[in-house]
């Protein structure tokens, strides 16, 4: 029966584990670094920088610095350009402000917006022109003259194969326009199937950060407006993966990812259909040892505000190296109503990383259910402040081993009274066990090692204590085997232990004993300083081969001259017998044939020269067909002359 409990208890842990939550907010140091990169929009020539500050400031409910400055900046920039975004980002900062002295001069805008409204030929119309249209009117309390058309408009515009950046501006737009939009809340699912799923636990638009926020927050606005209630489109799943999608990239440079990040982040934490919630640890991975083991757990919201709630929190399951250790205990309330501890002090619990389910429930009846507050895994590391070191020996044996180790006690902290003393014909043995200070358990840790420091030198060899099957660590060198890391330098070294883990807060380094080595004469080498193994070595300068002597001159003169003697007979030959050019014939085939025959000898001797063997072949290709054509037609007409 305990099989089968135990079994149920692992199994339910590792489905509860694969649940979706948020494990993280943004932070008053995000907060501060988003405030940071807003303020350099206030500074930009750019609209739409202007406008994203400002708004981003403000839903970080900051003031403004500078804000008649500001005013005037918008002044300035909306006459430069009279685009109907441009309009959109400056008449939108000055509503934002709501402070502004002067008047924008954007009369002539507006009149576009209403001429954009009357047209009957819409094609080259955009939905982004229309939402900055309206937004415009919006923006300076006025509003479109005919809605029936405008709403009819926009079903003309909003298409199935619509990219999803035109759903956002026109799920905003209509959204602004109230319960009369209601004929597009079909289109809802559509638009969020078309959502990118990342590592079952991101949920992304195509287009990123400032894609993804305007659809979201278009979605939830449109929601309010045509009252959606029980049939929201989002998905509680779906609404955690957007909400770790945004709070994974709260490291945003620019004021528009800045304003986008900010806008869906308040969205996601203050709507009247779910409250995603953050379940984080106070300190990294709890930062527990076994002096103090309280884990303090904090609830918030994405914007790391606290929950309109109360909570009753608990521990599902905690698993140390796959057994079940703890569960069902309580979480208790503290000061700050953000943040929960558990007590983590019980008897059987060792040092290691725990995998823990915790759930959350409210303790009052709340209007907005909370997501992400079960099945929520946590990492909690305890580590040990520090260990002790046990059954501790050292000492020497010959390799024949006819007799037994000569081995010496010590405690932790204390140095062996005398040296030790070693040669090359002996083994070096040290044997010890970790155990816990708590519960006097053993303890593996990643790195123990015995280290050998040369006095005079300063060189260290260092060498791996392993552990054997009893959990006891064990060095057993054949010294005549490890010389050469030595560097068969015979003289008094000394020996430290070296101890290291990531469960160990304070690592150990312990100097034992000294040692006295000496080698055999023959491996006997110089070795180099320590200080000087890390000094500059000496430049390494490369140097080629040196050519092959060339011939004497005279050689290559008459290479030369024989080379050319054909050529000389040829002449001397023609000289004697006499040349009859008489038969010539001066047509076209004969003249080509003869000019290409003498272009190849030309190209042969500039390849000889300059000409690599490619360049060759191509040209030779050519000439070749012409040579093949005009000797071809060259020896039909000599024939032809010959018959007659």
């Amino acid at each position: 029966m305990k099989v089968v409990f135990l079994f149920f208890v692992v199994t339910s842990c590792l489905c509860l584990s694969s649940s979706l939550s948020v494990d993280t907010y943004l932070t008053s140091r995000d907060k501060d670094q988003l405030k940071g990169v807003l303020l350099t929009g206030l500074e930009s020539e750019n609209l739409s920088d202007v406008f994203y500050a400002v708004s981003g400031l403000q839903q970080l409910n900051q003031q403004i610095p500078g804000v008649q400055a500001v005013c005037d900046k918008l002044m300035k920039l909306v006459g430069k350009s009279k685009s109907l975004d441009s309009v959109y980002f400056s008449t939108s900062a000055w509503k934002a402000i709501a402070i502004c002295s002067g008047k924008l001069i954007v009369d002539e805008s507006v009149q576009d917006v209403y001429t954009m409204l009357e047209k009957k030929d819409i094609r080259d119309v955009h939905m982004s022109d229309l939402y900055f249209g309206v937004s415009i009117l919006s923006n300076l309390n006025l509003k479109p003259k005919d809605i029936t058309k405008l709403i009819n408009i926009i079903k003309r515009k909003m298409k199935p194969d619509d990219t999803i950046t035109d759903f956002g501006y026109s799920i905003h737009l209509l959204a602004s326009l109230g319960p009369e939009g209601r004929f597009a809340f079909n289109r809802l699912s559509d638009a969020i199937m078309q959502v990118d799923q990342v590592d079952r636990k991101f949920l992304q638009f195509e287009g990123g950060l400032s894609v993804t926020a305007l659809v979201l927050t278009g979605v939830y606005k449109f929601c309010d407006a045509v009252q959606c209630n029980t049939s929201f489109p989002i998905q509680n799943d779906q609404a955690l993966m957007f909400s770790n999608y945004f709070l994974s990239r709260k490291s945003v440079q620019t004021p528009k990812g800045a304003y986008f990040l900010l806008s869906a982040l308040k969205t996601l934490s203050n709507n009247k259909y779910h409250l995603p919630i953050a379940a984080t640890l106070v300190k990294p991975m709890g930062d527990l040892d076994d002096t103090q083991k309280i884990l303090s757990v904090r609830f918030t919201n994405l914007l790391g505000e606290p929950l309109p709630t109360s909570l009753s929190v608990g521990v599902e399951s905690a698993m140390l190296n796959n057994k079940v250790v703890m569960s069902k205990n309580k979480f208790k309330s503290t000061a700050d109503k953000t943040v929960y501890e558990l007590d983590f002090n019980e008897p059987d619990l060792s040092i290691g990383i725990y995998s823990i389910v915790i759930s959350a429930t409210p303790l009052e009846k709340v209007k907005i259910p909370l997501l992400g507050n079960t099945a929520i895994p946590l990492e909690v590391k305890v580590s040990a402040s520090s260990v002790n070191i046990v059954d501790f020996k050292v000492g020497t044996t010959d390799n024949d081993q006819q007799t037994g180790p000569s081995l010496q006690s010590l405690k932790y902290g204390e140095k062996l009274p005398t040296r030790l003393k070693a040669d090359h014909m002996q083994r070096i043995i040290v044997r010890f066990a970790i155990k816990d200070y708590q519960v006097k358990k053993h303890v593996q840790v990643h790195q123990a090692f015995v280290r050998f420091t040369n006095i005079k030198t300063g060189s260290q060899s260092v060498f791996v204590a392993e552990l054997d099957s009893q959990n006891n660590y064990k060095l057993d060198m054949d010294l005549g085997v490890k010389s050469v890391s030595f560097k068969h330098a015979s003289g008094l070294y000394s020996m430290d232990l070296i101890i290291g883990d990531s469960l160990l807060k304070n690592p150990i380094v312990w100097h034992f004993s000294d040692i006295k080595l000496k080698f055999s004469e023959v491996e006997s080498d110089a070795s180099e300083p320590f200080a000087d193994f890390y000094k500059p070595k000496r430049l390494i300068s490369h140097t080629f081969r040196e050519p092959e002597p060339r011939p004497p001159h005279i050689v290559s003169l008459l290479f030369t001259v024989l080379s050319l003697a054909p050529l000389l007979v040829l002449f001397v030959l023609w000289a004697r017998l006499g040349v009859n050019i008489k038969n010539f014939p001066f047509n076209l085939s004969a003249i080509g044939f003869h000019s290409a025959l003498a272009s190849i000898f030309i190209l042969f001797g500039m390849f000889w020269v300059y000409l690599d063997m490619f360049i060759t072949l191509k040209y030779l290709f050519l000439l070749g067909i012409s040579t093949f054509l005009f000797g071809n037609r060259l020896l039909s007409y000599i024939a032809r002359r010959r018959n007659k």
